[in-house]
């Protein structure tokens, strides 16, 4: 019964589990290249994930929740909003480094449009728009980026009236490694 809740709670690693299960039933050759080729790439982020986690161990105890709740919180109001507007076009980096990082930050007193609107304005990326305006141009890096921009806080806002007053845990007990 454990290892059905485990196998539940971590669904993506049973899926992978039983697709490569099925890839070496039907490809065994095929499967072990997949396999060479998945561990070469854990490999090559393993050091930046655990740095990603210690970084977030120290903003975990450098960072007190009472600022935390105090700039991103409710108490953050309009200023909260646009903070975490200009932060997400400034994040750069793939979303395991960011999701963590936004997951701590929510467990400090952040609110939830704070961290959508994180989210939703990491997909402009200000350091990134010259590269889209030489392969896409300027009409479109800037229409898009202001599309996003426009529509991250009512978004933001949104998902929190979705997410509602329930308790964190509910929400945020649920990553890799629960049960």
């Amino acid at each position: 019964m454990m290892i059905l809740r485990w196998f539940a709670a971590q669904w993506l690693v049973s899926v992978v589990l039983i697709l490569y299960l099925w890839a070496g039933w039907a490809a065994p050759e095929r499967t072990v290249r997949a396999l060479q080729s998945g561990g070469s790439l854990l490999l090559s982020v393993a050091l930046l994930i655990a740095a990603v986690m210690g970084l977030v161990g120290l903003i975990q105890i450098w960072i007190s929740r009472d600022a935390v709740a105090r700039l991103l919180g409710k108490e953050g109001g309009v200023k909260a909003l646009l903070l975490a507007a200009l932060c997400g076009t400034l994040l750069i980096g793939p979303p395991y480094i960011i999701f963590p990082l936004l997951m701590t930050v929510r467990k400090h007193g952040a609110r939830w449009a704070v961290i959508t609107i994180v989210l939703a304005a990491y997909a402009v990326k200000l350091p990134m728009i010259p590269l889209e305006v030489g392969f896409l141009g300027w009409p479109f890096s800037l229409g898009r980026s202001f599309l996003t921009l426009l529509f991250a806080i009512p978004t933001g806002l949104l998902v929190e009236r979705l997410m509602g007053d329930s308790p964190d845990h509910e929400y945020l007990d649920h990553g890799p490694g629960s049960v």
